[in-house]
């Protein structure tokens, strides 16, 4: 009998979390950027960033280029080796309607070391201009960086707060 109540429990609506939840859409603070691990050894940065400035793009109140930043960072003292890096890029609007993916591309080939303590561009050139028949509310772009040298990737979503859009 307990074990069917707390079946229940986890089965229901309250317990599950929505996507706009997940990755902090929609009413969420924006959180314009987003670091992970691949590895002890790699971690991948995303940016969301106003392109005329370079600052940090939380808050986009009109129309204007963004730009998507990647880096990996490597940890001082790792051992040297091959990355291979993919990323795939889509969008998530506020309500967490995803586009089809707007970059699927090789976006580094290099040695550990090129980023030892230090952000290691990557070879990725992706601007963007929100349009007023998005809904208004905090976006993501979503990033997957994968390295095919170990066989493993990490998801990143920094995310915006689109307030020029459709409410």
């Amino acid at each position: 009998m307990i074990a069917l109540a707390l079946l229940l429990a986890l089965a229901s609506p309250v317990a599950a979390e929505t996507e706009v939840d997940a990755y902090g859409l929609g009413s969420h603070p924006p959180k314009p950027e987003h670091w992970a691990k691949i590895d002890d050894d790699l971690s991948i940065r995303a940016r969301v960033v106003h392109d005329a400035s370079g600052a940090l793009a939380d808050v986009v109140p009109r129309r204007e280029v963004l730009r998507l930043e990647l880096a990996f960072f490597a940890r001082e003292g790792a051992a040297d080796r091959d990355v291979s890096l993919h990323c795939k890029v889509h969008f998530v609007d506020a309500t967490a309607e995803s586009s089809d993916f707007v970059k699927d591309v090789p976006c580094y080939k290099g040695r550990l070391l090129d980023a030892e303590g230090t952000f290691q561009p990557l070879d990725l050139d992706l601007r963007f201009r929100p349009v007023a028949s998005d809904p208004a509310g905090t976006s993501a772009v979503m990033v997957r960086v994968n390295d095919s040298v170990v066989k493993d990737g990490v998801t990143l979503w920094a995310t915006y707060d689109w307030q020029g859009g459709k409410r």
